[in-house]
């Protein structure tokens, strides 16, 4: 997944995100916009590039992908596509304060995922590189997070890989009298994702995937009622309108409301960028709140 993009033309991108642009989840007016932090300020010479860094890494550049783009942190970002359907976004700081709240921000958010992703770090240049596997849950051939650091003399800080679920033991059923039929034991439910970003980047890749009922099943019937939508014109409001949609950056706040920026590559080939607030309960998105920023 890769992570950081007029009136009627602003509702129009919202709805093709499936997320209503009148609905607020936990003061999404407080969150601090891109300029406002003291790195964005900073001299863009002063950092190294982060379009070089992502291509040493093997990514392909979104498109659209420019050295000038910010994340939330003031730091300058880039994200694009590794083999197999895995993700990576790099961020280089123009200070060892912003580098260092990337690092911990990163950390946190990956730390007990239940989907595979990895964080790399360049000390040197103040860099930060996720991760992500995509939905396969596996790396694909040179794409790990200990390949990634290699090619970019980094350092992995993280990799998590989802923990297997195991079908419980079964104790077979007492005799019955034989005009009773054997009972049938249900297969094991899947268990929920639990960290809230980690739902909200997985709704994404599910629907760059065009995995649909995925999607659906993890907060898309949840946003499609804020719109009121069916699921027919919730799926087609991506399928007519996005080629693709991935996290350029992510947080949560102590409410545990996740944030994050989203760039969305339209199939014109335009890049539209939204920023968006989600509360997520039970490894499901229950309600969000976005608007276009770019």
């Amino acid at each position: 997944m890769s992570i950081v993009r007029t009136a009627s033309a602003t509702l129009a991108g919202a709805a093709a995100l499936g997320l209503g642009l009148g609905l607020t989840a936990c003061g999404s007016a407080t969150q601090p916009e891109a300029a406002s932090h003291p790195a964005a300020s900073s001299p863009a010479a002063a950092q190294p590039d982060a379009l070089a860094i992502l291509r040493q890494t093997g990514a392909t550049p979104d498109p659209g992908t420019t050295s000038g783009k910010y994340d939330a942190y003031g730091n300058l970002m880039a994200t694009g596509s590794l083999p197999g359907g895995a993700s990576a976004s790099v961020h280089t700081s123009a200070s060892q304060a912003a580098f260092s709240a990337e690092k911990s921000s990163a950390v946190s958010a990956y730390t007990g995922s239940d989907f595979t992703a990895g964080v790399v770090a360049i000390p040197a240049e103040w860099t930060v590189i996720i991760v992500n596997s995509g939905s396969s849950g596996t790396w694909a051939k040179g794409v790990a997070p200990a390949q990634i650091a290699a090619r970019v003399h980094g350092t992995v800080l993280l990799s998590t890989t989802p923990p297997k679920t195991t079908p419980p033991k079964t104790t077979p059923p007492a005799a019955a009298p034989p005009t009773t039929q054997p009972s049938k034991t249900p297969a094991p439910v899947q268990p929920p994702l639990t960290n809230g970003v980690a739902v909200v980047t997985q709704y994404y890749q599910d629907v760059s995937d065009k995995n649909y009922a995925a999607a659906w099943a993890i907060g898309g019937s949840n946003l499609a009622a804020q719109n009121g939508q069916t699921y027919a014109s919730w799926v087609a409001g991506y399928a007519d309108t996005t080629a693709s949609i991935s996290i350029t950056s992510y947080g949560t706040w102590s409410n545990g409301t996740v944030w994050c920026y989203i760039s969305a590559i339209q199939n014109s080939g335009a890049v539209n960028t939204y920023y968006g607030t989600y509360t997520v309960a039970n490894g499901v998105i229950v309600s969000a709140s976005i608007r276009q920023v770019g």
